[in-house]
């Protein structure tokens, strides 16, 4: 946690000004979230470990997406990476799997604001989508009638 705050002093923070492109993740992740990843057991597992070896690991996911399953009562539950682009890219393929499901793998189109996160016309792109960008105004909202 020092590390991170180390960090997050050299930067621009939420008290000063708007976010810089990277900086959500850390800066808005409480730091009871982060501490397990400190855990001795838990933390520093390699990339690339053998299947046999993560079978606690792979346990325990499965275990939290039934436990949420059955607490939202959705037919399933993505284990996203905790990162906005990340979960960006995660969502969209979401979509676009859904859309490819029903047959309609041409629904390809993302709108995107002008004053969006620098993310998420990257994102979109490595989706295989279209980005049609929507102009907003000077608060940032975007123009419901170019959107019609």
């Amino acid at each position: 946690m020092r590390y991170i705050h180390k960090l997050g002093d050299k930067d621009l923070g939420l008290a000063h000004g708007m976010i810089p492109l990277g900086s959500c993740t850390m800066k808005l992740n409480s730091a009871i979230v982060m501490a397990p990843i400190t855990y001795d057991g838990f933390a520093n597992i390699h990339p690339f470990a053998p299947r046999d070896q993560i079978e606690g690991y792979m346990r325990m996911i499965k275990e939290l997406e039934e436990m949420l399953v059955a607490i939202t009562h959705y037919d399933t539950i993505s284990l996203q990476p905790n990162s906005g682009a990340n979960g960006e890219f995660a969502g969209l393929m979401a979509i676009k799997k859904y859309h490819e499901s029903r047959g309609e793998g041409d629904r390809n189109i993302c709108l995107i604001p002008t004053s969006a996160h620098g993310t998420n016309p990257a994102t979109a792109v490595m989706c295989g989508m279209k980005v049609v960008p929507i102009p907003c105004d000077a608060n940032g909202n975007i123009d419901v009638d170019i959107v019609r």
